[in-house]
């Protein structure tokens, strides 16, 4: 393949002030990326609901000059589980921001199946958000598994010290078990990776004019960033784990790989949705876990599309 099709779920929301911005600069990234043509995006509940990041993306795209990507919308909840921990988190968010979608006429799994029959074998799916609609994906047709090129996705942790789950896991477990057991061919970055690509408050106040999406980056990242200090996950800005997702799937060379087996947690309540890998020889290696990444070149490489 000389140009990579790829088909982008996430739950992005940038548009809703004090919320998450790392999808809307992985959306920037790579829309902005000519080595790439992204042929389909899907919507799925996380960070705000299904409805608002449908919205975000819309918007996003329509801004980026991409209006013409087929869009569907995803699940709006897990496959079973609930995600009434995640209220308190919203509480603090801002109103987002009024967009007029366009009509979408199709669900994001159908989405996947019907981009992934009609490109056989050549299609990179790019999971930014919880899985659930991959795995109603593979529930309408298991034949995508073997026609699927790649599945990049971002979420848990290879680091034994992150005792938490991380977020995308934690909202739908269960579909996170299915996805990365399915026999397809998965990539995984995990917080221990993406959080080392850190921009600073800095950075992103310098973010020039002329793009309404890279303009609402520049807006809403302060806000995201206050939110991080106060909880201390960060310290003078932020990192941006979706776009360091966008950047692997893009350019491999930055990074470190090796083949893994991962289990997700079910069963005990005080830890579902941590993950646990393993690299030892004797276990089924099934995916392929980032264990590596070139700090500085991820980060010169992914600010070099924003700051256009």
């Amino acid at each position: 393949m000389d140009t990579k099709h790829i088909y982008v779920d996430t739950d992005v929301s940038l548009g809703t002030p004090g919320a998450e911005i790392d999808d809307g600069a992985a959306l920037i990234f790579l829309l902005r990326n000519k080595s790439i043509e992204v042929i389909g995006a899907g919507s799925i509940f996380g960070n705000v609901s299904v409805d608002d990041a449908t919205l975000h993306l819309d918007r996003l795209m329509t801004w980026l000059g991409a209006e013409n990507i087929n869009l569907g919308k995803g699940s709006e909840k897990p496959l079973t589980a609930d995600i009434l921990w995640f209220k308190e988190w919203q509480s603090h968010y801002g109103q987002s921001l009024p967009w007029t979608l366009r009509v979408t006429n199709i669900s994001a799994a159908e989405l996947i199946v019907k981009t992934i029959c009609a490109h056989p074998n050549q299609v990179s799916i790019l999971a930014l958000g919880p899985m659930t609609n991959l795995a109603l994906a593979l529930h309408l047709e298991p034949a995508i598994i073997s026609l699927t090129h790649e599945v990049i996705v971002m979420g848990g942790s290879l680091s034994s010290q992150d005792t938490s789950p991380e977020f995308n896991i934690r909202c739908d477990p269960e579909a996170a078990r299915i996805v990365l057991n399915a026999g397809w061919n998965v990539h995984i970055l995990g917080l221990d990776i993406t959080r080392r690509v850190h921009f600073s408050r800095d950075d992103f106040a310098a973010l020039p004019d002329g793009n309404l999406a890279v303009e609402l980056l520049r807006m809403q990242a302060p806000g995201w960033i206050d939110r991080m200090e106060e909880m201390g996950w960060e310290h003078d800005g932020c990192a941006l784990h979706d776009a360091v997702a966008a950047a692997y799937l893009v350019e491999r060379s930055m990074f470190q790989t090796e083949q893994a087996s991962v289990e997700v947690e079910l069963s005990d309540l005080g830890l579902r949705g941590v993950t646990r890998f393993s690299t030892r020889r004797g276990e089924k290696l099934i995916i392929t876990a980032v264990t590596g990444v070139d700090t500085e070149k991820c980060r010169e490489f992914i600010w070099s599309y924003l700051n256009q």
